[in-house]
């Protein structure tokens, strides 16, 4: 019976980890876009020390060393060059993260082993055996299998899957069990059969299978050598021929347990972990999950700096004084936060408040500094409006618009360094310090305007918008349902009928079965699970014509029109037939507003049937709707800032820039340029924005990459300057770490300083289309702001913005006069070297 793993604390048992092998496995289970606000990857390091954590809770160990692989090439390279040559080089974003986890390690007092030419396996063995002869206990945990031929009687192996979790711990009885040999054996089997994983090239037409029964019969690789004549005539002469390579292999596949490392027993044991050491490295890499999680396990290590002193709760009366002094012509300064209670806070303690009460506490001259204003008008309305009230939600957003959240408890704890806030009124007398260091920052980087006339005022009229909500027809939505859901049951029973069989459609597996192994359609490409059935793979079997590809890929959009927009918008309409989606100023690092519950800003435009789903927004009783969108705002954005002159001239002229795009690049008339022509050029310009490769421009047009590039070079040929705003914001992204938006707004660019190609690549893709998109969507904001001011009048209200559009109800006998002031403000907020240009419909539906 295998033995069960104990307390190391009541055991003497050492503990090994295969380091370089976790953190790889780590790697690759932990989604890959995991990293810091400042863009360095923390997928591997937060995966491991997950399961280290894990694993030291479980067993509790006294003794432990984690072995690491070194970059040096080993002995076994230099005996054999292609060993391991058929493993993917270790990935850029995977190597800069190995120093994050040694470190960790050594602050949390644990031993970190490694050798200059040998690899992780040859020290855990080597340490391993040396404890084994004392009669120590040793447990080697790692997701590798060919580390089990160090098994002995006081040798034990921890195998671990990150995918499953599941564990199973190998001694020498279980080990014999499952594999009928001896541990010592395996490097033998391996002279043989080979390992495809480090590709050790064993003896070729010897298979597992027979490797197995041969060393079952002659124990060792040496003793089958000295009895071939007791071989079949074809396997005596495949040995012969392979020999040298037999015994390569072995060696290959055996783990050196002489590697020149001194390591005693007592270097092994755990020390205190150093908390000022853990709480540096965890800082810079932003993980305060991790840090919680330490103090639980280790509660009196401090992690950083000395711990803060928590708020004390003060009469209202004297936090009364406080805030309205006897002096008249002083300001103050305050707090008020709603999370869960209303707080108003000084920086001398804090005061409960009921609602009503708000109004007492709130000075006319000075600053309020708060969280989330947005929310506070939901809770208090118009009465609040004009108050001196500083959103810090907003101000640390437009200092830094790459982090993961911006509420009262992530701001105050990243301010603090603290790891483990329970309450937000305990630190909330710190808020007005914390308010006067951030907007001493918002100035410094050019960003108070940004806020003043942006952001602060754009709160207000997002208030008004969710507080109104958008009037959806939800008989209309419901019968538009049910007609999507009749037609995905047409096309599955055509999909079942040329399957030869019924079967879960939504199961990636059945479907892989029925395209890939019934019907016999080439896989494109292989996941963990099987063969990938993604939108990318079916397309491309829709364009080799296979008809139930197409089928699929059609039934797969009904069913997320029905389920995302259709049931998705009538899950959240109100009594009254109007749904109140949320939107976000702090989501987006570009600048652009989002919204959620329900999203309504990805409402589908693509197909008549997509539109159906806008044309349920409808106008009450007495009122029309008025749309307004921004014609190629974002085109018109990279005119101005590109100073291209026939850019500059076509939209001063008025011309189609598409159509003007085509002539150039395919050398036709303009009354020659069709819709698929035309098409092309929108497909380049709008490529152009989002810094698409030939590569990237070849997959959305299906076209080659060559004849991609040959596109983009002639695009740059007829508006050259283009190309050198492209080239200037790439040098300024570089030189500053960012880029601004013409209203000031930045862009931080981390990813820019990674060593990764992909990564950088994003960056720098990210650049210019964050200076792009980034003032469209400072123009839109600016635009919303100044049409709430003049439709005020007009008892007009705006209900949602959609991208380059703003949806707007208008009273009837006011129609003429809300179209004409959206189209002028629209277009003359601000002024470009190009004109803006504003397209306004109404009607009864949104179309």
């Amino acid at each position: 019976m295998a033995r069960k793993i104990g307390d190391g604390k009541r055991e003497k048992i050492v503990y090994l980890l295969d380091g370089t092998s976790l953190a790889y496995k780590a790697f690759y289970a932990i989604k890959k876009d995991l990293s810091t606000s400042q863009g360095f990857p923390t997928n591997a390091i937060y995966g491991f020390i997950r399961m280290f954590l894990k694993l030291y809770k479980e067993l509790k160990p006294k003794y432990l060393a984690i072995a690491f692989d070194v970059k040096k090439k080993t002995f076994r390279s230099k005996i054999f060059k292609d060993y391991k040559a058929n493993r993917k080089k270790a990935p850029d974003n995977f190597k800069v993260q190995l120093p994050y986890i040694k470190k960790f390690l050594e602050c949390f007092g644990a031993k970190v082993l490694e050798k200059e030419g040998f690899e992780a396996d040859d020290v855990l063995g080597t340490v391993a055996k040396k404890l084994s002869k004392e009669g120590i206990k040793v447990v080697i945990i790692t997701p590798d299998k060919d580390i089990r031929q160090l098994i002995d009687e006081n040798i034990s192996v921890l195998s671990v899957n990150p995918q499953t979790k599941e564990k199973k711990l190998y001694d020498l009885e279980t080990f014999k069990k499952e594999y009928e040999m001896e541990p010592s054996q395996l490097p033998d089997l391996f002279g043989l059969s080979g390992d495809s994983i480090d590709n050790i090239p064993g003896v070729p037409g010897i298979g597992e299978k027979t490797a197995k029964k041969f060393i079952l019969e002659f124990k060792t690789l040496e003793n089958l050598y000295e009895n071939l004549d007791k071989l079949t005539k074809k396997k005596k002469e495949l040995l012969e021929k392979y020999k040298d390579q037999a015994f390569l292999s072995k060696t290959l596949a055996k783990i050196d347990t002489d590697v020149p490392i001194n390591v005693s027993l007592q270097d092994l044991e755990l020390q205190i972990p150093n908390g000022e050491c853990l709480g540096e490295i965890l800082k810079e890499l932003e993980m305060k999950s991790i840090q919680s999680e330490l103090k639980k396990l280790f509660p009196d290590i401090e992690l950083g700096k000395e711990k803060l002193e928590k708020s004390k709760e003060i009469p209202k009366e004297k936090l009364r004084e406080k805030i309205f002094p006897k002096d008249l012509f002083s300001s103050s300064e305050v707090a008020v936060i709603y999370d869960d209670e209303l707080i108003v806070a000084t920086s001398d303690g804090y005061s409960l408040l009921a609602k009503d009460e708000i109004l007492e506490f709130l000075p006319r001259r000075g600053v309020i500094y708060t969280f989330d204003l947005k929310k506070l008008y939901h809770e208090f309305g118009e009465k609040i409006k004009d108050f001196p009230f500083v959103d810090l939600s907003l101000c640390e957003y437009l200092i830094n618009p790459l982090k993961k959240g911006y509420s009262a408890k992530e701001i105050l704890e990243e301010r603090l360094e603290i790891t483990d806030m329970e309450n937000v009124k305990d630190y909330s007398h710190y808020t007005v310090t914390i308010g006067r260091k951030i907007l001493k920052e918002l100035k410094e980087k050019g960003l108070e305007e940004l806020y003043k006339k942006i952001e602060h005022p754009l709160a207000f009229v997002l208030y008004k918008m969710e507080e109104r909500g958008v009037l959806f027809d939800k008989d209309y939505l419901l019968k538009f349902g049910k007609e999507l859901s009749q037609e995905a049951k047409k096309i599955e029973e055509k999909i079942f009928l040329l399957a030869g069989e019924r079967f879960n459609l939504n199961s990636t597996k059945e479907l892989s079965r029925i395209l890939f192994e019934k019907l016999g359609l080439k896989p494109l490409k292989k996941t963990k699970t099987g063969y990938s059935v993604d939108a990318e793979t079916l397309e491309k079997l829709a364009l080799q014509g296979e008809e139930i590809a197409k089928l699929i890929l059609e039934h797969r959009k009904l069913s997320k029109l029905n389920s995302t927009f259709v049931k998705g918008i009538i899950r959240f309409v109100d009594e009254d037939g109007r749904v109140h989606t949320k939107f976000l100023q702090t989501s987006t690092a570009t600048g652009r507003l989002s919204t959620h519950s329900p999203n309504l800003q990805n409402l589908p435009t693509a197909s008549d049937l997509s539109k159906k789903i806008r044309y349920s927004v409808i106008a009450p009783h007495g009122f029309k709707l008025v749309w307004a969108d921004y014609s190629q705002i974002e085109l018109r954005v990279l005119a101005h800032l590109s100073e291209d002159e026939k850019l500059i001239l076509a939209f001063k002229e008025g011309k189609d820039i598409h159509t003007e795009t085509a002539v150039h690049l395919f050398g036709v008339s303009e009354s020659k340029v069709d819709e698929k022509l035309r098409r092309v050029a929108k497909t380049v310009n709008f490529g152009i924005i989002y810094g698409m490769t030939p590569y990237g421009l070849s997959e959305r047009l299906k076209i080659p990459v060559e004849e991609a590039k040959e596109y983009i070079e002639r695009y740059f040929k007829k508006f050259p300057k283009v190309k050198d705003f492209i080239e200037e914001t790439l040098k300024e992204a570089y030189e500053k770490g960012y880029v601004k938006t013409l209203f000031g707004r930045i862009r931080p660019l981390p990813e820019l300083k990674s060593s990764n190609h992909n990564i950088r690549s994003f960056g720098e893709r990210a650049a210019v289309n964050a200076k792009i998109q980034g003032t469209a969507a400072d123009i839109m904001k600016l635009a919303m702001v100044e049409l709430y001011k003049k439709l005020k009048p007009l008892k007009a209200h705006m209900t949602l913005q959609v991208h380059d559009e703003i949806i707007i109800e208008t009273p009837e006998e006011f129609l003429e006069e809300v179209v004409k002031t959206t189209k002028d403000t629209m277009e003359n907020v601000v002024r470009l070297s190009v004109p803006l240009t504003a397209t306004v419909k109404f009607g009864d539906h949104w179309e």
